[in-house]
C-alpha cells in the first residue's frame, strides 16, 4: 500500500508542476499580447566599393512575435543578378522581380534573418532608374507586412542603395499572428 501512495504522490507532483508551468506560460503569453506591439524591421546596406559586383547586406527582424512561423522573402529587380543565391520559386511571382528566401530563425520573442547577397547589374552600359527592393513578411496563413522603403539604382556604372539605415513598421498584437 505504501508503494501505491508513493506512485500516487509522484503523479500528483507531476500534475502540479505541469499546471504551474502552463499557468506561467499563459501569463507570459497574455503579457506579450496585451503590452507589446509587433514590429517589423528591415536593414539594408551596401558597403562602398569601386567594383561592379557589390555586396547587399540584408537583415530582417520580427520583434515581439507570438506566431510560430514567419517567413521573409526579398524581391530584387530583374535588372540585377544575384550571384550567390538561387531564386526561390515557392514565393509569389511578381513581374520584373526575382524572389530570394531569407532564413528566419526564432530567438526568444524575435524572429531574425541576416543574409549577404552578391549582386551585379545585368547590363552595365545603360543606367537603371530607382527600383524598389521588396521585402514580404508572411506566416502560414497570410502576408503580414510589405516593405518598399529601399531602392536600387545604377547611375554612371555605380550601384547605389537609397533608403534609411533602418525601416520599421509597428502593428498591434493579435492572436494568430
Amino acid at each position: 500500500m505504501k508503494k501505491y501512495f508513493k506512485i500516487f504522490g509522484w503523479i500528483c507532483l507531476g500534475i502540479f508542476l505541469q499546471f504551474k508551468f502552463s499557468v506561467l506560460y499563459g501569463i507570459v503569453f497574455l503579457e506579450n499580447l496585451n503590452f507589446h506591439e509587433r514590429t517589423y524591421y528591415v536593414r539594408m546596406h551596401i558597403p562602398p566599393s569601386d567594383e561592379n559586383v557589390r555586396l547587399l547586406q540584408v537583415e530582417t527582424v520580427v520583434h515581439h512575435s507570438l506566431g510560430p512561423d514567419y517567413f521573409a522573402n526579398i524581391y530584387i529587380p530583374e535588372s540585377y543578378k544575384v550571384l550567390n543565391k538561387k531564386p526561390y520559386l515557392g514565393a509569389e511571382a511578381i513581374k520584373g522581380y526575382q524572389a530570394y528566401k531569407m532564413g528566419m530563425k526564432r530567438k526568444y520573442r524575435d524572429v531574425l534573418a541576416k543574409d549577404d547577397l552578391i549582386i551585379t547589374p545585368v547590363q552595365l552600359k545603360a543606367d537603371v532608374p530607382s527600383l524598389p527592393v521588396l521585402v514580404h513578411f508572411e506566416n502560414m496563413k497570410q502576408r503580414l507586412h510589405i516593405d518598399k522603403t529601399y531602392k536600387l539604382a545604377l547611375l554612371n556604372k555605380s550601384l547605389n542603395l537609397e533608403g534609411p539605415r533602418e525601416a520599421a513598421a509597428t502593428y498591434p498584437q493579435r492572436l494568430g499572428l
